[in-house]
């Protein structure tokens, strides 16, 4: 790197821009930099400044009568919870550490507890190449947000993008249910492609309730070699998991509605429907049932990985890379993709595990972690390995990647975008930023 900068300000922000273009010096923003698994606060190439935002951590506004927050990068999941509480809305809190960005993670298209953060993403405040600061989606200059207001809309184009560097955004809060009733099950490994098929039936033949089921913990380990997951993980078997939220009723009516889609798949007997404000902490679905009540949490990092503070999450025992590809929700095709995926397991002796974020009534969010050892010498080369080959494999079954780390970002985009999109993209950056300068390699030219 060429060196750290620490802006506080909107017009500090500014200022350091000008600067650079005026110097030719690169910048590469962060929030937080908690992006573990996909290169953390590194930036994609070298010599740049890091931009370190976390200092503006201030929650401009909060409207509770249409349920938006005006939030900078710096805010945390556990920063704006607290805001919320004993409110009548509620935060999207992602299974990651409660001091993440809210920011940070929704503009790289992370999911929530309720719903992708994309969704989240109301309208936008970014400082261009030039200096100039540019509002979305109905966020006015005065920091008021609005709705989405006449004219085209440009929020979306500053998602997972270079084109400048984000100093606020309006998040869409989520109105605070009258029931949460937490989803849980875990069932034998082979019933995972059933299962898959029966929650997406679930949910396209109309889910009642609000929430984002799971069918997570599928777990590939090899016939040899030094592999390893998290303490806890049984690779004989899987997990779904999520809230259903809404009135009594509706929660009601929409576990006996899911209860029927699985009635064929094994193991599906003993799910489990609770009431998330009355699990117990040594449950093992605590930390779960905080996040889906809206409350972030670290336990469930610090659980998987083995550690005691998230600080020490990049220098722990266990390392993980994190693949993010588009996946199936369709029984067939998922047994399909994950036997082709156990070839690549086993060509490289390192395990993996599979999460389908069943985010809407197409296709899945899917979450691949590679975990390995640090200590063991070739550990770390056989992860990296391994996600290069189940990449190559997802991509021959259909399965495209849509969020990447920062190796493989800008190849991930020229390989599923077309030759008159790449165009339009790079048209587009060469007009905000024709030297090239701000996050050089994200997502883009």
């Amino acid at each position: 790197m060429a060196g750290v900068e620490t802006p506080r300000t909107l017009d500090e922000v500014r200022a350091l821009v000008r600067q650079a273009t005026a110097e030719r010096r690169r910048l590469y923003p962060i929030s937080t930099g908690r992006n573990w698994g996909m290169g953390s606060a590194l930036p994609v190439t070298d010599d740049n400044v890091l931009v370190d935002l976390g200092g503006m951590n201030r929650i401009r506004g909060l409207d509770l009568e249409a349920g938006f927050a005006v939030i900078e990068p710096g805010v945390t999941q556990r920063q704006l919870a607290a805001a919320l509480r004993e409110t009548p809305w509620m935060l999207n809190v992602t299974a990651s550490c409660a001091d993440t960005s809210v920011i940070g993670n929704a503009l790289d298209r992370g999911d929530g507890c309720i719903r992708s953060r994309v969704h989240d993403v109301a309208g936008l405040e970014a400082v261009l190449a030039d200096g100039s600061v540019v509002t979305t989606g109905g966020l006015d200059p005065a920091g008021r947000y609005h709705g989405r207001v006449a004219g085209p809309d440009l929020t979306q184009a500053f998602v997972q993008h270079n084109l400048g560097v984000v100093t606020a955004m309006a998040v869409s809060l989520v109105p605070r249910p009258e029931t949460i009733g937490l989803v849980y099950g875990r069932m034998p490994r082979e019933q995972a492609g059933m299962a898959v098929g029966a929650v997406s039936d679930f949910l396209r033949r109309g889910n009642p309730a609000d929430g984002l089921l799971r069918v997570r913990e599928v777990s590939l380990v090899p016939g040899s070699g030094d592999w390893m997951l998290p303490e806890g993980v049984d690779p004989n078997l899987f997990t779904i998991l999520g809230p259903l939220m809404g009135g009594n009723a509706t929660v009601e009516l929409a576990e006996e509605l899911l209860r029927k889609a699985l009635i064929e798949v094994e193991g599906a007997e003993a799910l489990r429907v609770v009431d998330a404000a009355e699990v117990a902490p040594d449950d093992p679905i605590y930390p779960r049932a905080l996040m889906s009540q809206g409350i972030p949490t670290c336990r469930g990092v610090h659980n998987a990985l083995g550690v005691t503070s998230c600080e020490r999450i990049d220098e722990g025992a266990m390392g993980f890379l994190a693949l993010m590809p588009l996946l199936p929700m369709h029984a067939r095709k998922t047994d399909e993709v994950i036997a082709a995926l156990q070839t690549a397991v086993d060509r490289h002796g390192t395990a993996l595990m599979v999460e389908l974020n069943l985010v809407g009534k197409h296709l899945a969010n899917g979450v691949i972690q590679i975990f390995f050892e640090r200590g063991v010498a070739d550990a770390p080369y056989r992860a990296h390995q391994l996600r290069n080959d189940a990449s190559c494999v997802l991509r021959g079954h259909g399965c495209a990647i849509y969020r990447s780390d920062i190796d493989h970002a800008a190849a991930d985009v020229w390989s599923e975008t077309s030759t008159a999109g790449l165009g339009m993209l790079h048209r587009l950056k060469t007009a905000l930023d024709p030297d090239g300068l701000i996050s050089p390699g994200r997502y883009g030219a």
